[in-house]
Parts: structure tokens; C-alpha cells; sequence
């Protein structure tokens, strides 16, 4: 038995060199040795079942020997002794000689062994049962949904926060001149805007954009906190998590482009009307 262990432990350590020596990236090699970090307790538990798992099934393979060669020697006249292993590993061949009382419909109730592929569901599902308890609420090794939950709900909270940080500059760094840059705010306006303001800012649902008229302020500030952070109970939605700060930047730029273009039937005015220097 200590044989086969000790050859099945240096198996397991002749894979694992192999598998490092396919790692040839530094980048790899780091992350490598960040996950086999030894102190951490998630590995040392693993290793743990690990061993646990080798040594029942080497346990449970000298069993099966065992077994068998009691069969081939086994005195045909001394009845044959059931052992939980026998059940567990196959169905009885013979069957209990027990007959319940209960008959129905001319069948009388008969006891049989469970085949052998329920035996290892059943026992399985409670072992998984035992690990799964032990890891993540006895242990607290793995976290929970409702963990991952709030943890993915903080980072993307971070990410958010990064991108309000980054709308306020781009906000105070003022309108884009560049033609090519304005191009750019007119293929996302078209895009995503025109349904509602019409594809020359004339207004449809929303409001005409190429007036002096403004319902949340006509400044470029002003069109580009309305974009990014849209208005409440209105049509008006938020930007802020389908397109990016620069891309808000070079659509407020674009807005703030079509002062003046007068195109056919523009919408009514609607808002203050706003006089820039």
C-alpha cells in the first residue's frame, strides 16, 4: 500500500515539473507563484483533500484485491459475507430473502440492494455536501454569491467614480475644435442621439439644439454634464455607462457645433434662452 502511495505521489510531483517547465513568460512565472502561494490557506486545504482522495482510493483498490481474492478462495459451503464496501461498490447478486407484507394488484413487496451508480450518487451528493459546507461557511475559504455580489457592485462602483473624476476635467477642459474630433461626435450623435433630436439637431422628441434655447443650460459645461449624467423622470438618459468620458466630450463638442446651422423645420424653442460671450 505505502508503495503504491509513494509512487503516486512522485507521479503527481513528475506532472506538476512538467507542467512548470511549459511556462517560459516571466509574466506567467509571477502569476504562477502568486497562486501557489503555500501560506494561503485555500491551497493548503486542496492539497489536503487531495491527499485524503489518493489514499481512499488506493485504500478502496486493495479492497477490491481483497475481495476478489477471497471470492476465488472462498469456501462454496460457508455463506457469503456482505460487508457496507460490497453494497456500496455493487449491486447484491442475490436477493433478500425478506417479503414485506404489503401486496397490491397481486405484487408483493419485495427488498433489494440500490444498483451501485445510485450508491455513489447518494453518498457523493452528501460528501459534496459536507466540502461545500466546510469551504464556504464553516472554513469561509470561497465566498458566497451574495459576496461576489457586493464585491463585483464596489469595483464596478470604482470604476464609475473613475469615470465621474474624468468627465468633471474633460467637462472644464472646454469644447473640441478639432474638425476631425467633431467628425467623430457626429458619427455617435447620429448614432444614439438623432432618434430624439433629429439627425441636424432640429429636435423631434427632444429639443431643437441648434437654437439659443436651453432647458438645462447652453453652455458647453452644461451639454456635457446633460449628456453625461442625463436628466431625471425625463427621456433623457445617462451616458455615463454606454459611452465613454471622450466619447461625451466629442459629442458635446459636436452640440455645441450646430448653433446657428438653422435647419429645415426646427422644433419651437423650449428652455432659456442663453447668450454666450
Amino acid at each position: 500500500m505505502y508503495k503504491k502511495i509513494a509512487l503516486s505521489i512522485v507521479g503527481l510531483l513528475i506532472m506538476s515539473s512538467a507542467m512548470a517547465e511549459t511556462i517560459s513568460s516571466p509574466q506567467l512565472v509571477d502569476e504562477f507563484n502568486r497562486n501557489t502561494n503555500f501560506n494561503n490557506p485555500g491551497v493548503i486545504y486542496t492539497i489536503l483533500i487531495l491527499a485524503i482522495l489518493v489514499l481512499w482510493y488506493e485504500y478502496a483498490s486493495i479492497r477490491m484485491v481483497r475481495r476478489k481474492v477471497d471470492e476465488l478462495t472462498a469456501d462454496p459451503n460457508k455463506p457469503e459475507r456482505v460487508t457496507w464496501m460490497a453494497l456500496f461498490f455493487r449491486k447484491s447478486s442475490t436477493r433478500d430473502a425478506h417479503l414485506g407484507d404489503h401486496v397490491y394488484d397481486g405484487i408483493q413487496e419485495y427488498d433489494n440492494n440500490p444498483p451501485a451508480w445510485f450508491n455513489w450518487l447518494f453518498y457523493g451528493s452528501i460528501v459534496t455536501a459536507i466540502i461545500y459546507m466546510m469551504y464556504f461557511h464553516v472554513l469561509k475559504i470561497g465566498k458566497l454569491s451574495v459576496d461576489e455580489y457586493k464585491q463585483e457592485m464596489a469595483d464596478a462602483q470604482v470604476i464609475v467614480d473613475k469615470a465621474r473624476e474624468q468627465g468633471i476635467k474633460l467637462a472644464d477642459m472646454g469644447a473640441l475644435k478639432d474638425p476631425a474630433k467633431i467628425n467623430a461626435g457626429k458619427a455617435i450623435f447620429t448614432a444614439n442621439c438623432a432618434a430624439c433630436h433629429g439627425d441636424k439637431g432640429q429636435g423631434l422628441v427632444g429639443p431643437n439644439l441648434t437654437d439659443n434655447y436651453w432647458l438645462h443650460g447652453g453652455e458647453y459645461k452644461d451639454v456635457f454634464k446633460t449628456i453625461f449624467n442625463g436628466v431625471p423622470n425625463k427621456p433623457m438618459q445617462s451616458w455615463k455607462k454606454i459611452l465613454k468620458p471622450e466619447d461625451i466630450r466629442e459629442v458635446a463638442s459636436f452640440v455645441k457645433s450646430l448653433k446657428g446651422t438653422n435647419p429645415a423645420n426646427p422644433k419651437a424653442p423650449q428652455g432659456v434662452e442663453v447668450t454666450e460671450n
